[in-house]
């Protein structure tokens, strides 16, 4: 008995806002690029906070729902003609319901949240909640995103750990799109002890150790990809503020996430969250693993190499 091979998706939460309309465009680009179908969903939520004076029925947020769906659809095909386009109508928790639809797909996009700090403190914040649940890669697209292409795809690399598959994400986007590798690894204690360990240590013998620690994390990446051009940076910086200003420059910022944490929102430290909401590229959410990828291997078929 043989089961026939689902055809990969790329699925995107619509909401019908203008800060939707990034992520919606960004979906499309990669369903092409994939040759993937786009699924686009919509939660309709179960509970709405509104006055008992003026009541809202589950059929007419039904309605609503199922307008959205229909104008982010004609967008999406407006965008691409090419790819199949699909809708789906959930009920729930917005972050549960969207990782939950998006279980089986290569990717999960969602837009940015635009709101201030203090309302998504009391409301909740729809993209670091997916990032932080979600089974598949998860890509953040800031509101104003436009298919602008730099070159660059960026990667943050804190530590060993999970940087592999990481690593092995970041150097598969980048070939794929043609685009140059930049590596970088940054760090910064509190001011007054990061006072102390600079006076303490030579700033460029610092540089040097930490270049070849992450050389040595990229061995085989350089070795499965030889057409992607690599650079490392080195800086002296936090995190957080290192990626975003480094992201000016690129198409797409790729971060890994925690392994552990529970609740859910712990599998996002301050880096993941400051890049986020703050980095002017989108950015990619890789989900850690228990094993060690294999790259792509490179063997020599009649003087060509073969991927």
């Amino acid at each position: 008995m043989t089961t026939q091979k689902q055809n990969p998706h790329v699925v995107v939460g619509v909401d019908g806002s203008s800060d939707n309309l990034g992520a919606v465009r960004y979906a499309v680009a990669e369903a092409a690029a994939r040759e993937a179908v786009l699924r686009l969903v919509h939660v309709v939520p179960d509970y709405l906070p509104v006055s008992p004076m003026f009541p809202l029925t589950p059929d007419e947020l039904m309605e609503t729902g199922t307008i959205i769906l229909q104008e982010s659809a004609t967008l999406a095909r407006a965008s691409d003609p090419t790819v199949r386009v699909e809708g789906r109508l959930c009920c729930g928790t917005r972050s549960v319901r969207l990782a939950e639809a998006a279980e089986h797909a290569a990717l999960l996009v969602v837009g940015r949240d635009a709101r201030p700090l203090s309302h998504r403190l009391l409301r909740g914040d729809l993209a670091t909640g997916v990032a932080a649940r979600a089974k598949v890669p998860v890509v953040v697209v800031p509101a104003t995103w436009e298919p602008e292409r730099r070159g660059v795809v960026l990667v943050g690399v804190k530590a060993p750990k999970h940087a592999a598959e990481l690593l092995a994400v970041a150097f598969a986007t980048a070939s794929r799109a043609g685009a140059k590798l930049v590596v970088v690894h940054a760090w910064k204690l509190p001011s007054a002890y990061d006072d102390i360990i600079e006076a303490r240590v030579d700033t460029e013998s610092w540089r040097r150790e930490a270049t070849l620690e992450v050389e040595a994390l990229l061995r085989d990446g350089r070795t499965a990809y030889p057409d992607v051009e690599v650079e490392v940076r080195i800086v002296h910086d936090h995190a957080g503020h290192a990626l975003v200003e480094a992201s000016r420059a690129a198409d797409l910022l790729v971060i890994v996430r925690r392994e552990h944490g529970v609740p859910a929102a712990l599998h996002l430290g301050s880096t993941a969250r400051t890049v986020l909401h703050a980095a002017h590229c989108p950015v990619e959410v890789v989900v850690p693993t228990h094993e060690r990828p294999t790259p792509a291997l490179v063997t020599e078929e009649h003087g060509e190499l073969v991927r």
